[in-house]
């Protein structure tokens, strides 16, 4: 069976593997042979869950700023909308 790689895994399961990392470093299960590859292991998916987290944080701000762009389009009157007052 093939491993998945951090590229391949979803948030959520990014999620689950650094929390089963941390689980065992706390309870000190962790093997001292194992030690080093599982920080690393660790610091990879926290920057791959990071810039997955400000990707959506850019994407949710164009969103966002499309749809207020386009309320204040229909909010402003437009000139051939207006009535001739004065």
């Amino acid at each position: 069976m093939s491993e998945t790689t951090i590229e391949d895994m979803s948030y959520e399961e990014k999620e689950l593997r650094l929390d089963d990392i941390l689980d065992r470093l706390d309870r000190s299960e962790t093997p001292m042979d194992q030690l080093a590859s599982e920080a690393k292991e660790a610091a990879q998916l926290i920057m791959s869950m990071q810039s997955t987290l400000k990707s959506t944080k850019e994407e949710l701000g164009q969103v966002f700023a499309e749809m207020d762009k386009e309320n204040n389009t229909m909010a402003s009157p437009s000139p051939d909308n207006l009535e001739g007052g004065g």
